[in-house]
Formats: C-alpha cells, structure tokens, sequence
C-alpha cells in the first residue's frame, strides 16, 4: 500500500496557504540555503501560542471534539481555560532542476506533543507520490481560523496517494488520484477534480469513491464538492463550498465516523456546506465569520444527526511576521433524539512566521 509509513491524522489547522500542482505556495524565506547543482532548500515554519477558555464543554486545544459534546465519555461539561503551542510549525521545500519540487512537515500534534507528520511528498512535472492534502478537498477554501480546527464541514484529509495533474490552460486544472483509505490503510480512494480560475476567483468540483470495510460492513462510498473562491470587492473575500455523498461522511474535517458513516448494514448520507466572509481593514487588521453545517439523513438514540459551528475571528499584524488573533466560536450537536448540546469558546492567540 502507499507509504504506509506516511500515514498521519486527519485532522488539521485552518490557516493554509493557496495549493497548486499538489504543492503549497509558501512566502519565499530568507532561510534558503543554496546547493549547488539547480538544488536549494528553503526552511519555514511559525511559532504559535494559544490560550482557551471553553463554556460549556472542555473541548481541548481544537474544536474538534464538539462531535462529541453530551456523549458518555466525551468532553468534560463546566468551564475551562488551557494553553498550547502545539500548532508551532516547521519544514522545507527542496527545489530541484527539472521542476523537481519536494516537502516535509511536521507540527507538534503527535502523541505526547511530539513532532507529527503533515506532508512529505515528492512533485516533478504534475506527478506527486507521498502525503499531501487529498485531492477530493479545495485547499483553497479552508477558512481564515484562530482555531487549529476550522470548519467541520470541508473535506479535510491528509493521505499517502499518487497524483496527476494536468494544466490544458492557464484557468484550467484537472488533477485525479489513487490515494490511502482514510478509514483502512489496505483500501484506496479514487479522486477526481477539476478547477477553473477566472479573474475574480475560482470554482473547483471534485469527486471521490471508495471501496472498503468499515465496522465488519463493505462500503461502496462517494462523495461530490463543490466549492468556490471570490474576491467581488477591495479587500474582501468570499469562500464557498457544498459537499454531499453516501458513506463518506469521515471526510470532512467533523471527524464524525462509526454510525455516522454506516448504520444499519449500510452508508449513511450526508450534505454540509461552509461559507467564511473575510475583510481586511486597512494594512494590518483582518476580519472573518465561517459558518459550518453538517447534516446526516439518518441517525438513531444518541447519534449525532446535525452538526453547526460560527467562528468570528480577527487578525492583526503587529510587525511584519508577527500577528494577534482573537476569535469567538459557537457550535451545536444535535442528537437524533432531539436533544443539542451547545458549547462557546474564546481563543486569543500570538504567532511568529519564518
């Protein structure tokens, strides 16, 4: 199977940077060390200190675990306060001649707070082996987030695959993949998607299909996105994305699986959609509000059926590579019984890019 050894959580922050190829387009950094021979390295990465306050449910350093607020054995009910760097980031791009092009990254969501893998990948020429972001997710909608977290209901998975990519045009970009099951390492995903860019933005549809077992069940599952990128005024920004599918529900960022994925013998439905508003103000200050649904057509006793969260988030630039953030953040889980369970946040944060 691909790069088993790769594998990692699926789970990630929401403050990402546009991708192309398969590839993530970093600001270019002073830490680039020149090896002769086309070859250079170039380091980058970002400190980032996180300090909580949960009401409601201690939901930890992600909002993550709202998938599981009012369940036995879920988050703690009260009030609580916690800090982290666990988001603190480092890798390297390594360029080579013949637009060879490779990554490695870590952050520190491993066990224990060790170093965790995010991507180690190899590109040449629209060909990319390794870890990297699925190709059934725009990367480009992940929402401008404090929280590591971001928005549930964006496809948000991180898997060894292989994948090409081909450019007809310069607006138009067809990528499809074989990639490691997100559920069982054994099994593959097949990906398509397909990204017509225009002067205002971008739109990007992608699909996906798998075969595997889950549970003890066969699954034959899929999954459709839709997602789109506007820029219609100064400074402002508009992202966009609906998702629906059969069985496949674990692949948004929610992280909801078991009965949520098959009940009953058979896949479950699911629909969401995502729609983050930004607006930067002035030179340093940026604001944001993403809303976030998901919902699941079928569910018994205490099994999440609906899924909603609003994250207000403000970004100020202090210095050129350090920025402040505040953010609000509000979720519901509702039960199939009819019960919801609320929980309220608030994050600040301090971060250091290089």
């Amino acid at each position: 199977m691909i790069a088993r050894f790769l594998k990692t959580g699926c789970l990630c922050g929401a403050m990402i940077l546009a991708a192309t190829s398969g590839r993530t387009e970093e600001k270019k950094s002073p830490l680039t060390l020149d090896l002769g021979n086309g070859v250079s390295v170039t380091f980058y990465g970002y400190v980032k200190a996180d300090f909580i306050s949960d009401d409601g449910y201690e939901l930890g350093d992600t909002t993550g675990a709202i998938r599981s607020i009012g369940l036995p054995g879920g988050p703690a009910a009260g009030s609580f306060d916690t800090a982290t760097l666990r988001e603190t980031r480092i890798g390297f791009n390594i360029n080579g001649p013949d637009d060879v092009f490779a990554k490695f990254e870590g952050d520190f969501y491993g066990p224990n707070d060790n170093l965790r893998l995010r991507h180690a990948y190899l590109d040449w020429k629209g060909v990319l082996i390794g870890q990297n972001w699925t190709n059934f997710m725009s990367v480009e909608n992940l929402a401008p987030t404090v929280d590591f977290q971001g928005s549930g209901a964006l496809p948000f998975a991180r898997v060894p695959q292989l994948r090409y990519t081909f450019d007809p045009s310069s607006n138009i970009k067809f990528s499809a993949s074989v990639e490691e099951d997100i559920a069982n390492s054994s099994d593959v995903m097949l990906t398509a998607a397909l990204r017509y860019g225009f002067d205002l933005g971008m739109v990007r549809a992608s699909a996906l299909w798998r075969d595997t077992t889950i549970g003890g069940t066969p699954v034959d599952g899929w999954g459709l996105s839709l997602a789109t990128v506007l820029k219609p005024w100064q400074g402002g920004q508009v992202q966009f994305a609906v998702t629906t599918g059969d069985g496949a529900v674990d692949i948004l960022g929610a992280g909801l699986s078991g009965t949520a994925v098959v009940l009953g013998g058979g896949p479950v439905g699911f629909d969401s959609a995502a729609l983050s508003i930004s607006q930067k103000i002035g030179d340093k200050l940026r604001l944001a509000v993403t809303g976030s649904w998901v919902s699941l057509d079928r569910s018994v006793g205490t099994d999440t059926s609906e899924l909603e969260t609003v994250h207000l988030s403000a970004f100020y630039e202090v210095f050129r590579n350090t920025t402040l953030m505040a953010e609000y953040f509000t979720g519901q889980r509702t039960q199939a019984n009819g019960i919801d369970f609320d929980t309220d946040r608030v994050q600040l944060a301090v971060k250091f890019a290089f």
